[in-house]
């Protein structure tokens, strides 16, 4: 079993781990102190579960436990909170389970049991991963989410508009959104997630490997076999292949013949 603890405050990740290994000894454990860590080690090193602090740095425990929920196999979420009582029971019918600063270890091992069948019973799993989602969308703001949190090189993140996007590219194994301001910043998710969460708002598959913002644009060009260049409406006027394959879907989409 690979636990997770996410906690910008280092003694109640301490207190936490020091609990929680005395009563699961066979697992690994992974600490992180911001949401912005807790995705990069969740991308490189996947876990069982996270010990999801609500309140930390950068992404917050529920923006966290949002874009965990968009990964094919999302570990199991544990918040770790001093919200009061009502609060909680909105997070116990979403999340796996609950536990509150101090933390008792008598209810960390009902917790543990908790983890230990959920993680047998895969269908409990899935059901708890569902409701966690509907509870997050249920959470976000009326009219939905528009924004989407990207990394900068200095691994800062930020938070940029949909309509501050003009395209997204796949490269190497990750995912790379250009900005309006001229910025190229890594994101959390596969470009076929960006492709779901995207479309409503205007974006459409051109590529294999590239996703664009129609409302930047500039013109489309004729290339050959039935292949064209996009051009784009930023400053450099960058040029973006366009398959046959999805020339006729777009042209389809926009009645453009």
């Amino acid at each position: 079993m690979r636990i997770l603890i996410a906690d910008d405050e280092a003694p109640a990740r301490g207190e936490l781990r020091y609990i929680l290994e005395a009563l699961a000894p066979e697992a690994t454990f992974y600490e992180a102190t911001d949401g912005g860590e807790v995705l990069r080690l969740v991308e490189g090193e996947p876990v069982d579960v996270v010990f999801l602090d609500i309140r930390m740095p950068g992404p917050d425990g529920l923006e966290v436990a949002a874009t965990l929920m968009e990964g094919p196999e999302p570990p199991l979420i544990v918040f770790a909170t001093a919200y009061d009582e009502h609060a909680l029971r909105a997070f116990e019918l979403a999340a796996l389970d609950y536990v509150v600063k101090p933390f008792d270890e008598r209810r960390l091992a009902q917790t543990m049991e908790r983890i230990r069948r959920a993680l047998s019973e895969r269908a409990l799993l899935a059901r708890r991963r569902e409701a966690l989602r509907q509870y997050l969308q249920e959470a976000a703001p009326a009219g939905g989410l528009t924004k989407l949190w990207g990394q900068r090189e200095n691994e800062n993140w930020v938070l940029v508009d949909y309509r501050d996007l003009l395209w997204a590219v796949a490269e190497a194994k990750r995912v790379y959104v250009k900005t309006t301001a001229g910025e190229k910043l890594l994101v959390h998710h596969t470009l076929k997630e960006l492709e779901a969460r995207l479309a409503p708002h205007g974006f459409v598959r051109v590529h294999k490997s590239y996703l664009v913002n129609l409302d930047h644009v500039a013109e489309v060009v004729p290339w050959f076999s039935g292949t064209y260049v996009i051009r784009m409406a930023d400053e450099g006027r960058t040029q973006i292949p366009m398959s046959r394959r999805y020339a006729a879907r777009l042209k389809k989409l926009t009645g453009w013949r």
